[in-house]
């Protein structure tokens, strides 16, 4: 509310400025006539719809409704249907300020979105290399795989916090050699970060280290043989909000680790694994309430009907999803499905009495989209398997909206309850 305060004050202070320049410069050019209007190019009009197209209607009224003073006291008779034109243009250019500006944060929302499961996709990927790697070197003396650890550690985020951290710092350790490190975590609208999770003995954090300075100026991971800082620290591991590149949710200090492992690849390995944890730890705090209520849904996919709720309250952008329900003996018909969905579609399934409910969430996507992706599962499943086992599947839409957890569970009981 602050920051929308000031904002306005600022349109509003700019609008005023403008407008006492270019009267001054009206009265030092054309005293009879200082803000133009009898001119056959009018700089009072184009000067209002300039400021209304940067700022918004607020700027334009602000300076169509200063200049009535000198409309009234400086010109003989009152310019009247000068002022109502150039009221009615300004009102049209605000309209148009207003649709362009929606349609902007539609579309930044929207990149953003897709952007998120991207950068998801990719941490999935370097992961899945990483504990192929890790199994390949460690497979006759230690086996570990860095999935497997993750899985688990992002089961207990839900449960028992604290030994998730405590599981991170030892996946870190085992699998990347740090001998001693600190993970250092900003709380929710707070500056300061605070100690989540360490191996060996803490690491005090030195926001004046020359390493720590470095790594939030260049916004990066940086560490000794990369730098020529001196520091306390052998390396600085900045972990970055996914929605805001350019805010610091976390820090990894490492102070003790062998030479050997003192590079790019062991250092930003662990940073993918911060990443992912990090992410993971926002997902169950935006999801928490909902985490128990419907515990027969994976966690991510709660997160992320979350997420298109919030773009559906806040910009009405339209999500759908599409629920099948599969007699038992039909599964195969799951992975039929699942291999015609796009990339940013989510399926998810369980088993109720003698079917399979299955959740197709279509992110971003309107009723007639989601009547197409209907209508093309429809035809192939009659195509495929012929009208009789198509007809024993039962489809159903329900949309993203405010109610879309009440809806969810109505229907999951709904379910239950049939023979």
């Amino acid at each position: 509310m602050a920051k929308k305060d000031i904002a306005v004050k600022f349109v509003v202070g700019e609008a005023i400025l403008f407008f006492v320049i270019l009267t001054v410069v009206g009265f030092y050019f054309n005293p009879k006539d200082p803000l133009f209007i009898h001119s056959t190019v009018n700089p009072f009009v184009l000067l209002g719809l300039t400021i209304t197209l940067f700022y918004g209607l607020i700027g334009g009224l602000v300076f169509l409704v200063i200049a009535v003073p000198i409309f009234k006291f400086i010109y003989p008779q009152f310019p009247l249907s000068f002022f109502l034109w150039t009221l009615l243009l300004i009102l049209i250019a605000g309209e148009f300020f207003s649709y362009w500006k929606r349609r902007i944060e539609l579309s930044e929302e929207e990149s953003t979105y897709f952007k998120s499961k991207l950068r998801k996709q990719t941490n999935d990927f370097i992961l899945l290399k990483l504990s192929h790697d890790q199994l390949e070197k460690h497979y006759l003396v230690k086996p570990i795989s860095i999935r497997a650890v993750l899985e688990k550690i992002k089961k207990e985020l839900i449960n028992n916090r604290e030994k998730a951290f405590e599981n991170l710092m030892n996946l870190i350790s085992e699998a990347f050699f740090v001998r001693r490190g600190s993970l250092y975590i900003k709380a929710p609208e707070e500056t300061n970060f605070n100690l989540a999770g360490s191996i060996s003995d803490p690491v005090e954090l030195d926001m004046d280290d020359p390493l720590v300075k470095e790594a939030i100026e260049e916004g990066r991971t940086v560490f000794l043989s990369s730098s020529s800082s001196q520091s306390k620290y052998l390396a600085v591991i900045p972990v970055f909000d996914i929605a805001n590149d350019d805010e610091i949710i976390a820090f990894f200090l490492v102070k003790d680790l062998p030479f050997r492992y003192l590079n790019a690849d062991n250092i930003l390995s662990i940073n993918v694994a911060l990443i992912w944890f990090m992410a993971e730890l926002e997902k169950t705090e935006m999801v928490k309430d909902l985490i128990n209520e419907f515990r027969y849904l994976p966690v991510d996919f709660i997160v992320e009907v979350q997420t298109v709720k919030i773009l559906q309250e806040k910009f009405g952008i339209d999500s759908y999803i599409v629920v099948y329900k599969i007699p038992e003996n039909l599964e195969d018909i799951i992975q039929f499905i699942q291999n015609r969905i796009r990339g940013v579609d989510f399926l998810v399934y369980h088993k109720v009495n003698d079917y399979y409910v299955v959740y197709v969430l279509l992110p971003l996507s309107s009723l007639s989209s989601t009547e197409g992706f209907s209508n093309r599962i429809s035809n192939e499943l009659k195509r495929r398997f012929g009208n009789e086992i198509k007809d024993k599947i039962v489809e159903k839409f329900i949309k993203v909206d405010e109610n879309i957890f009440k809806n969810l569970k109505k229907e999951a009981n709904q379910i239950r309850k049939e023979k």
